[in-house]
């Protein structure tokens, strides 16, 4: 394994802690770094990814959807996307003036600016003290 990959792998999963609750990254967080390096020190590099993307997805990402600064914004996305894709549906299938990707390209557009709205909403709320989040 070169050094390169390792310095890779190392950056990659640390911002992939991220994604843990804050209470186990802040208790384990430098263990599982190291473990994760000399676990990929050892050769074992496809293992040890392998192990830490099934943990991100059994541990980490439950935990973080769980965030009601991460929550809010995937529901309002969602419902941006059910309440726009009869559009596309209609658009595809009656082919108007405007191409489906055109129609779908809007849709996409919306539903980020949507989930990004919230996410704002979210971090603005919570740091003005308007409403209780239970965030950290």
């Amino acid at each position: 394994m070169t050094p390169r990959f390792l310095r890779w792998s190392l950056r990659a999963y640390q911002r992939l802690l991220a994604l843990y609750p804050d209470d186990l990254r802040r208790d384990f967080g430098p263990d599982m770094l190291e473990a994760f390096a000399n676990d990929l020190a050892a050769g074992r590099a496809l293992r040890v990814w392998r192990i830490a993307l099934r943990e991100l997805i059994h541990i980490g990402l439950p935990a973080w959807v769980r965030t009601p600064a991460v929550a809010v914004p995937a529901i309002s996305a969602a419902m941006a996307i059910v309440t726009q894709s009869p559009l596309v549906i209609m658009t595809v299938v009656r082919k108007q003036d405007a191409p489906p990707l055109y129609a779908v390209s809007a849709i996409t557009i919306g539903t980020a600016i949507t989930a990004l709205t919230s996410f704002a909403a979210v971090h603005r709320w919570k740091r003005a003290g308007l409403i209780s989040l239970d965030i950290g």
